[in-house]
C-alpha cells in the first residue's frame, strides 16, 4: 500500500510522462510536490521502486521508468515532416509502439518526425516525434500537417483569412505562409520527445511554452487572454501584470538578457528573470524609484526591518507623505535607506497607487501591511539590477541587446488614455513632455530587436507603422473611472470596466 506521499510522487510521475514523452527528473518532482530536498525524493522513488511501481535505469539523467506500462499500440511512422521550411512529402513504412491512451479510441492516427525548428514556441523540436489524428478539417489555431505546392509537407498552425490561409510558425523569426488553398492531412495530437533534447527543457523557448501554458486564462468569459502575473514588490500603476503573457510570448528564442530603459515597477521585467532565467538590466530615470530598487535587490532584510516599525494607519502615512513632499522640492534630504522606506511605504499603501498620493483605506491594513512587507523581505531578485539612467543613453549604450520598452504613455489630443480618470501626472518624469519622437528614432534604428508596450491611438499607430502591431485586451482594476465618469460613461449596459487600449509593437532582433 503506499502511502499519500508516494502517491503523489507516483501520480506526477505518470501524468509528466504521459505528457512530454519522457520521466521528470528528480528536482522537477521536488519543486512539484514543494520538498525541502531532492534526497527526499530519492527515499520515495526507492520505495516505489520496490514496491514495483518504478523501475530506474542506471547511469541516465532521467533515470526513473513507469514499471506498470499500459498496453502499448503501433500506429505507423511515415517519414519526417518540416518545422521549418516545405520539404519534398516522403512516405516510409514503419512502426512505432505507443500508449494507448495517447490517442484515445477514436480517429485513426501516425506520426512524423520532426526535422527543423519553425514550432519550438509550441514545445516541438528538431528530432521530436509528432503524433497525428488523419483528418481533412481543422479549426483555426491547431497545428496542422500541411500539403502545399503539390506534394510540399509541414508542420504549421493554421488560421484563414479572407481570400487566403495563414500557415503560421511558432517561432517568431520565421514568417507565415500563405496559399489559397491548402490540403489538410491530419491534426498533431500528442508530441513524443526525443530524449536527446532533455536538454532543450532549458531553452527560452521551451519555458515560454510552459510558462504561457500555466498562466493563460481558463475562464471563457473573461476577456484577458492571459491571467495576471504579480511578482513585483512594489504596486504600480499602469504595471502592465495583465500583460505579463502579451509580451512573453512575443520574446525571440535565441536572447539570454532583456535591457528595459523604463523599469518602473517591473512587472514584466521580473517575470522575464523569474520564470524565464533572463538577465534583465533595468533603467529608470526616476531617482527615488532607483533607490528603492537598489535596497529591494541587495538588502530586502534591511528594508523589511525598517518598515516593519511603521504601522499601517493614517498619521503616520500624512507624515511620510509630506518629508516625502520636501524631498522631492529639495527642502529636505534623507539618507538612502530611509528614502527608499519611506518611497514603498507610500507607494504601496496609497490610492492608485501614485507617489505622494492619498492614502488607502484598502491597504491601511494591518494583515495587508504585513503580508506586503513579507513579499518585499522575501523577493528573490534572480538575475535583476536597477540603475537610475536616462532612456537615451540607455538604448544607445545597448545597440545589440533586446529592448522591452514601456514608455510614459502618449497624451497628445489623439489619445483617450487619460480622458475622464484622474490623470497621473503630478511627478513631471511620468508623462508630461516625454520626447515620443526622440524614442521612435532610436527604436528605427535599433538592431537589437524591441517589443514596445504604448498606448493605443492614431499617432503612435503612424509612428510605428513599419513594425508589426498587435492589439491585445484586458481588464484593468487601475483608472476604471474611463468609463463611468462624465461623457465617458457608458449609459445602459452596466460595464463599467476601464478597457486597455494597449498597443504592442514588435522588431525582431536585427543584427
Amino acid at each position: 500500500m503506499l502511502t499519500p506521499r508516494q502517491k503523489q510522487v507516483l501520480d506526477f510521475v505518470t501524468s509528466y510522462t504521459k505528457k512530454r514523452g519522457f520521466a521528470p527528473s528528480l528536482e522537477d518532482i521536488r519543486k512539484r510536490l514543494r520538498l525541502s530536498s531532492v534526497s527526499n525524493i530519492h527515499q520515495h522513488i526507492e520505495a516505489l521502486r520496490e514496491k514495483g511501481y518504478l523501475n530506474k535505469r542506471k547511469n541516465q539523467r532521467r533515470s526513473i521508468e513507469i514499471s506498470s506500462a499500459e498496453k502499448l499500440i503501433k500506429i505507423p511512422l511515415l517519414g519526417t515532416i518540416a518545422a521549418g521550411h516545405p520539404i519534398e512529402a516522403i512516405e516510409i513504412p514503419e512502426k512505432i509502439s505507443i500508449p494507448g491512451d495517447f490517442i484515445g479510441k477514436h480517429g485513426e492516427h501516425y506520426a512524423l518526425k520532426v526535422a527543423g525548428d519553425s514550432m519550438i514556441g509550441d514545445g516541438i523540436f528538431d528530432g521530436d516525434v509528432v503524433v497525428i489524428r488523419k483528418q481533412k478539417t481543422a479549426d483555426d489555431g491547431q497545428t496542422i500537417v500541411a500539403i502545399i505546392d503539390d506534394n510540399e509537407v509541414t508542420l504549421k498552425k493554421i488560421y484563414r483569412e479572407k481570400g487566403r490561409i495563414k500557415l503560421q510558425p511558432a517561432n517568431q523569426a520565421m514568417l507565415p505562409i500563405y496559399r489559397k488553398e491548402v490540403e489538410i492531412r491530419g491534426v498533431v495530437v500528442r508530441i513524443i520527445r526525443n530524449l536527446e533534447n532533455g536538454a532543450k527543457d532549458n531553452t527560452l523557448a521551451y519555458k515560454k511554452k510552459v510558462f504561457l501554458d500555466r498562466i493563460r486564462s481558463k475562464n471563457s468569459n473573461s476577456q484577458n487572454k492571459y491571467k495576471r502575473v504579480v511578482l513585483s514588490p512594489i504596486r504600480y500603476a499602469g504595471g502592465k501584470s495583465l500583460a505579463v503573457g502579451h509580451v512573453v510570448e512575443l520574446l525571440p528564442g535565441n536572447i539570454t538578457r532583456i535591457v528595459s530603459p523604463f523599469f518602473g515597477g517591473g512587472s514584466i521585467e521580473i517575470a522575464m528573470s523569474k520564470e524565464l532565467g533572463l538577465e534583465v538590466i533595468g533603467y529608470d530615470i526616476f531617482d527615488i524609484l532607483c533607490n528603492y530598487w537598489k535596497f529591494q535587490i541587495e538588502k530586502s532584510d534591511l528594508l523589511y526591518k525598517k518598515l516593519k516599525e511603521l504601522k499601517p494607519n493614517k498619521t503616520t502615512f500624512e507624515k511620510i507623505r509630506l518629508i516625502l513632499n520636501d524631498v522631492w522640492k529639495k527642502k529636505t534630504k534623507l539618507d538612502p535607506l530611509t528614502l527608499a522606506v519611506y518611497f514603498v511605504y507610500n507607494f504601496n499603501l496609497s490610492y492608485g497607487p501614485g507617489f505622494m498620493g492619498w492614502s488607502s483605506k484598502i491597504y491601511l491594513n494591518d494583515k495587508r501591511y504585513k503580508r506586503m512587507i513579507e513579499n518585499i523581505r522575501d523577493f528573490d531578485p534572480n538575475n535583476l539590477k536597477v540603475e537610475c539612467v536616462d532612456f537615451q543613453e540607455v538604448i544607445k549604450n545597448h545597440p545589440n541587446d533586446f529592448l522591452y520598452c514601456d514608455p510614459p504613455y502618449y497624451i497628445g489630443k489623439d489619445s483617450k488614455m487619460f480622458k475622464g480618470i484622474y490623470p497621473m501626472r503630478n511627478i513631471p518624469v511620468h508623462h508630461n513632455g516625454f520626447p515620443h519622437e526622440a524614442l521612435r528614432d532610436l527604436l528605427k534604428n535599433h538592431k537589437g530587436g524591441f517589443v514596445l508596450s504604448y498606448n493605443n491611438c492614431p499617432t503612435i499607430r503612424e509612428y510605428y507603422k513599419e513594425f508589426q502591431q498587435f492589439f491585445p485586451s484586458w481588464q484593468y482594476t487601475m483608472g476604471q473611472g474611463e468609463t463611468r465618469i462624465g461623457l465617458n460613461r457608458k449609459n445602459g449596459n452596466g460595464n463599467h470596466v476601464k478597457e486597455s487600449h494597449e498597443i504592442i509593437i514588435f522588431c525582431p532582433p536585427r543584427n
